[in-house]
């Protein structure tokens, strides 16, 4: 489902038919509601908000497991910014039963909106091994062990939710980037939810992030994308979506 290019073009009537009667919506400043009744409601503030904002719409990658679908967008703003936004969406049969997006709103209004988590129940994280290695580091604000778990022979970077214009490359590019991220100390995520695609190397974990070094705070939802070298297991891109801030007591 290209969720986001049907709601801009009002195309309502083709996500409802798509949609189970239970379904679940959590979208990103605009809100969330539990079944199709109530979904058109919704559906037309997502359309109130990024409508007269937009100028493009792209998407920048796709990849799915057995139960769920990951669709990363690139949305060029009339500001000239770009806007980062994943839809998550739950499979069932040939319809979807929830639908859940991600984006910072810093390049809508260069501020934040709090985003209270969405979940309750906490789930390890087990596969892809490097992953794994990745949150354990940063967890524990460990710069080296967190450059141990990406690949550089592939270019890695990291782009974080207020778009590309802060991508992080290169060694010494990360290193800085990583230093200054773990300046008051490690970032231990809370996770809920995964959906790792094998075939296209892509790994997708959505969190609760209340922590951050020796700040506590309110906790809000996000989520996380890594693509993967399928040969080493190293982390070639991390792309962040959320709107984490650390005011919000």
């Amino acid at each position: 489902m290209n969720f986001i290019e049907l709601v801009i073009s009002n195309e309502y009537a083709t996500i409802l038919e798509q949609l189970t009667d239970d379904v679940q919506l959590d979208l990103q400043t605009v809100g969330a509601i539990k079944g199709k009744n109530k979904s058109l409601e919704l559906l037309k503030k997502q359309n109130e908000y990024l409508e007269n904002e937009i100028t493009e719409i792209k998407i920048f990658r796709q990849f799915e497991d057995d139960n769920q679908l990951v669709v990363e967008y690139d949305i060029l703003l009339k500001n000239t910014f770009d806007l980062p936004l994943v839809a998550v969406i739950t499979k069932n049969g040939a319809q979807y039963n929830s639908i859940r997006t991600y984006h910072s709103v810093y390049p809508l209004t260069e501020g934040h909106i709090y985003r209270a988590s969405i979940f309750d129940r906490l789930i390890p994280l087990v596969e892809p091994t490097e992953v794994v290695h990745y949150f354990d580091a940063i967890s524990k604000g460990s710069i080296e062990k967190t450059m141990r778990t990406l690949s550089f022979e592939d270019d890695v970077y990291f782009r974080e939710p207020a778009g590309w214009r802060w991508n992080h490359k290169s060694k010494a590019g990360l290193h800085e980037h990583f230093k200054h991220f773990f300046a008051d100390g490690g970032v231990p995520l809370k996770f809920h939810n995964y959906i790792f695609d094998k075939n296209k190397g892509s790994f997708a974990g959505e969190y609760t992030c209340d922590v951050w070094g020796s700040a506590s705070f309110k906790p809000q939802a996000g989520i996380s994308i890594y693509d993967i070298n399928k040969d080493t297991g190293k982390i070639k891109a991390i792309r962040v979506y959320d709107n984490v801030d650390t005011t919000y007591v």
